[in-house]
């Protein structure tokens, strides 16, 4: 619960949001600058750098009281539906661009791999898909009447602080995360299959570069009341501080002005840019009458809805644009709705080849029957974070072996062994440090694995494959496989480290070429082992703490990585990556 009390503050330690830290330092630095260029025109006024920077009347307006407020609540709120429903829109939608070019024009795959200079480009292409996404969902919010009354709110600031950038509402953000999700998974899907996998791009902690720069120099200046513009040439190329101003403005010649995020090209093509030649006068907001609609806390949420309703005129039902209106925004936000949710369903465990499902007269008669390959998995019983059950591995690696054994044929699968080495007892180190975690030294391991491997020699299997879930399992797993071959060769046994599995199976690869890094991709209880988990037990999840855990203290919550963006379609995938790789080795083994 405190962590999510305290999640919206957590933005300023997050290199991905626009209120960082050193973003904001950045400007106050640039801020400062500027002072010291026009000092001359506040010497006589006798206003100081720290009065210039955060004047009072602007930090205490009430505008700016409602800002710090709305945007505590609606982080809050957005944290836990908004972002969590769309969080993996632009992953699927990756997925299927690049699977459907793979089916519909395979020659063309990676045809880009190589090429000096590609991650550059792919940089930029990245950049301006995801820019254009902006802007054209900011194009609607003005264009299209009903959405504007929704954009009001974030137009109806009377004065701008760097915390006015959120003040945006819920339907706001509904459709720019759909846009946003779906262009940037369309550019991404289609960057993966031209560069056959080999997907490079210029980040930081996943951050696209071109994006951290503009965020550097001076990005929080746009919502302030420092003027800072960038001159004729570069503001036909970006939109500077300045020109942010000039959208906010409640001067007419100033309406629908300068709608772009990042770069001003678009504003340019779609008629809508404006580049101021001097420094322009500006008051903020939608006129007095507009502004005190909008001055309290509840009005920025419930305002919208009064005015269609004090609006809304029966005529208005034979209109067609109405309807068009109505028709673009569902077009956008149904498909990104559908896909966010697309293969939501938990997967389900094959339901033979296990052998405590078994009788013992099955077990005998599948091995007569051919089934001589046995599956040992090894899970455990360790901490995984506030928001992932102890027995993660065990269920993961039920559901894979099960798998596994169903994609070769002719194989079973003994139960899980779950008790596994995780660090001292007494004094207590590793995951031993978190309550419930169970733990059995590696020499006692070794034995249960080779006694193990004996029982089912004994009954009649040829190859025995350990597959370890854990990182702790793999060198007990190496070591008896290695020593139960070599004593069994003679006998035509063979004994394997299914290492592949766990070590080589392309998952930290394909997150990466996907856009997480690996700060967010993490290795316990981060992307991969909360997304595996919500593919084959959902309930084994506690959503209210699959937050990121980026900035916490491993000692203390025991996970690291961004759990936030697990997502059940990604364990689908995650999982078949460790299911192929396991598949591959045991083939390659057996000739």
């Amino acid at each position: 619960m405190l962590d999510q009390l305290t999640a919206p503050f957590a933005l300023f330690f997050m290199n991905t949001d626009r209120i960082y830290w050193l973003y904001l330092l950045t400007a106050f630095a640039i801020a400062f600058f500027l002072f010291i260029v026009r000092k001359q025109d506040y010497v006589n006024s006798g206003i100081g750098l720290m009065a210039y920077v955060f004047p009072k009347d602007i930090i205490l307006h009430r505008s700016s009281m409602n800002d710090y407020l709305f945007f505590y609540t609606d982080m809050l709120f957005k944290g836990s539906f908004i972002v969590i429903f769309f969080s993996s829109l632009s992953f699927v939608v990756s997925y299927l661009t690049e699977t459907n070019l793979n089916m519909l024009i395979p020659s063309f795959n990676g045809k880009l791999q190589g090429i000096y200079g590609m991650g550059l480009v792919l940089t930029l292409f990245l950049a301006v898909a995801a820019d254009f996404a902006l802007f054209f969902s900011h194009f609607l919010q003005h264009k299209i009447p009903w959405l504007w009354e929704f954009h009001k709110i974030h137009h109806s600031a009377e004065v701008m602080t760097p915390i006015t950038v959120f003040r945006m509402h819920p339907v706001d953000n509904i459709l720019v995360f759909s846009l946003g999700g779906l262009l940037s998974g369309l550019a991404l899907g289609g960057a993966t299959f031209l560069m056959g996998h080999d997907v490079v791009f210029y980040n930081v902690a996943g951050v696209n570069v071109i994006l951290i720069v503009f965020f550097l120099v001076g990005y929080n200046l746009r919502h302030s009341h420092i003027w800072w513009s960038w001159g004729p040439f570069f503001s036909r190329i970006f939109i500077s501080p300045a020109q942010h101003q000039i959208h906010h403005s409640a001067a007419p010649q100033h309406f629908d002005k300068n709608l772009g995020f990042t770069f001003a090209f678009w504003d340019g093509l779609f008629g809508t840019l404006y580049v101021p030649k001097v420094k322009e006068t500006i008051i903020f907001g939608l006129g007095a009458e507009e502004n005190e609609k909008f001055s309290t806390f509840w009005s920025l949420y419930l305002m919208p809805f009064m005015n269609l309703y004090d609006n809304f005129r029966l005529n208005m039902l034979l209109e067609p644009k109405r309807y068009a209106s109505v028709l673009v925004f569902l077009i956008i936000v149904l498909p990104a709705v559908y896909l966010s949710n697309k293969g939501v369903e938990p997967v389900n465990y094959p339901v033979n080849g296990y052998l405590e499902d078994m009788t013992w007269q099955e077990v005998r008669d599948a091995i007569r029957n051919g089934s001589t390959t046995v599956l040992v998995p090894t899970g455990g019983t360790e901490q995984n974070g506030p928001h992932v059950i102890l027995g993660k591995h065990n269920y993961i690696v039920k559901y894979t072996t099960g798998k596994i054994a169903e994609t070769l044929g002719k194989t079973l699968v003994a139960p899980v062994i779950s008790y596994v080495p995780e660090g001292s007892i007494a004094p207590a180190d590793g995951h031993m440090r978190f309550a419930g975690t169970l733990s059995i030294a590696e020499t006692e391991f070794d034995v249960v694995l080779e006694s193990t491997a004996r029982s089912l020699k004994q009954h009649g299997f040829k190859t025995i494959a350990f597959i370890g879930d854990s990182g702790g399992n793999q060198a007990a797993q190496k070591r008896v496989a290695e020593r139960l071959t070599g004593l069994w060769q003679g006998e035509g046994i063979r004994v394997l480290h299914v290492n592949d599995y766990y070590e080589a199976n392309s998952q930290s690869a394909y997150l990466l070429n996907n856009g997480y890094s690996e700060l967010q991709i993490g290795g316990h209880a981060g992307i991969r082992d909360t997304s595996e988990l919500m593919a084959v037990f959902p309930s084994g999840i506690r959503t209210e703490f699959k937050v990121d855990h980026r900035g916490s203290d491993f000692l203390l919550t025991g996970a690291d990585g961004d759990a936030g963006k697990a997502s059940l379609f990604l364990g689908n995938i995650l999982l078949n990556l460790k299911i192929e790789a396991a598949v591959k080795q045991i083939r390659e083994a057996s000739g």
